[in-house]
């Protein structure tokens, strides 16, 4: 049994973001049922690659889900949705907008009415105010929009994005959080309430520790403050590859001992190694600037030669892994991060697991992604509709 186990959502949202939060609460345990337009998510045409047809970004975002295909520009459509949200304890909505949600009967203020301990979330790219509010929005230009682009690449060459869609998928863990503590409150006071995340907000959040940093620095200098003209980090290279390294925990001793077992003398007397070497790794102020002289010291060393060394001076030291050695790693393997799920079309699917582990209510993989209304009937059953009447919506063209 999951945390949330009892639990009822009314997923309305298609793409990355929000699917990323329903999943979450999927794996916690609730029921989700997923509504796709009859064409389906619009995620499961995102590739390629595609496994068997199958997009992989639908199929990473959309386990523990039941998939109902429905019409909602349909007067009868519109009547199914407003059932199902009516037995929802949440309703998450992205994308679609207020004046949509109203549109369909399925806005906050008309649940609100009919279901009063509702919690009802809504996604949107650049929240409910200002001159942006209610306008369409998406992964590149929320990254642009937020300056995370302004610390990547090189300078002089063509901006680059963060290649992760970390808007989508941090505002999807943003709303999951926020969903959680309205839940609380309701099992609290028995009040629902609306909640509402934006992905330019979960970003801002995110930068807000680089923006404190540069108002007012005594110098610029730093992980927070010279991010802007640093080169791309990529590790030290040795004579097989390339690692990591910083030395926090380390005494004066440790340092100099390490210094000398790899010929870098000069860092005794030079003041960027001050600190017992803090300033000069890692996220260190003087680090980016000190590193050639650090790679001079690891060229006729191997990863696994430099990482036993700097472990033995109190150091920190891990490879820098392509996602080929990652999988190999031995302590990668130990954690075994991903489980197989059999899916109807795509077969075995690899996915990563659960990240997070609780002793009484452990979280579960109990349904692959779900193929395009998969589970309609199942659904409207629930929903209390007679066999008649789920007859008379498929011939109709209303439902799949």
């Amino acid at each position: 049994m999951g945390a949330l186990d009892g639990f009822v959502v009314l997923d309305l949202t298609q793409g990355l973001c929000g699917p990323s939060c329903t999943m979450q609460m999927g794996d916690a345990g609730a029921k989700i049922i997923k509504v796709e337009p009859l064409s389906g998510d619009c995620a499961r045409g995102y590739g390629p690659p595609f496994v068997n047809g199958e997009s992989p970004a639908f199929l990473s975002l959309n386990r523990n889900k039941e998939s109902i295909a429905l019409d909602t520009a349909a007067a009868q459509g519109r009547r199914v949705l407003q059932a199902l949200a009516r037995k929802a304890d949440v309703v998450v909505v992205e994308d679609i907008g207020a004046g949509s949600a109203k549109d369909l009967g399925v806005s906050y203020r008309s649940l609100r009415r009919k279901k009063p301990g509702v919690i009802y979330c809504e996604l949107t790219a650049f929240g409910d105010e200002g001159p942006l509010a209610g306008l369409a929005g998406a992964e590149l230009p929320v990254q642009a929009m937020s300056d995370y682009w302004g610390s990547l690449g090189v300078i002089g060459q063509p901006p680059i994005r963060v290649g992760a869609d970390i808007a989508s998928v941090n505002a999807g863990a943003f709303a999951f959080e926020a969903i959680l503590a309205a839940l609380y409150h309701r099992e609290m006071t028995g009040e629902g309430q609306r909640v509402s995340v934006s992905m330019l907000g979960a970003l801002l959040h995110m930068r807000g520790i680089i923006w404190a940093a540069i108002s007012d620095p005594d110098e610029w200098i730093g992980f927070h403050c010279d991010t802007y003209i640093k080169p791309p980090e990529q590790g030290y290279k040795t004579k097989d590859g390339r690692i990591y390294f910083m030395l926090r925990r380390g005494s004066q001793e440790d340092f100099d001992k390490l210094a000398l077992d790899l010929g870098v003398e000069e860092a005794f007397t030079d003041p960027r190694f001050q600190q017992a070497g803090r300033n000069a790794t890692g996220t260190g102020k003087w680090a980016y600037l000190v590193k050639h002289i650090w790679e001079r010291g690891f060229k006729d060393k191997t990863n696994e030669e430099l990482i036993a060394l700097i472990r033995g001076h109190n150091g920190e030291a891990v490879p820098v892994n392509t996602y080929e050695s990652l999988m190999r790693h031995p302590h990668i393997q130990a954690l075994d991060p991903f489980v197989e799920v059999q899916h109807p079309k795509a077969g075995a699917v690899k996915m990563p697991k659960i990240p997070w582990h609780m002793d009484a209510t452990p979280g579960s993989i109990r349904l692959p992604p779900p193929l395009l209304g998969q589970h309609t009937d199942s659904i409207l059953e629930w929903a209390g509709l007679s066999p008649a009447q789920v007859t008379r919506l498929r011939k109709a063209n209303v439902i799949k």
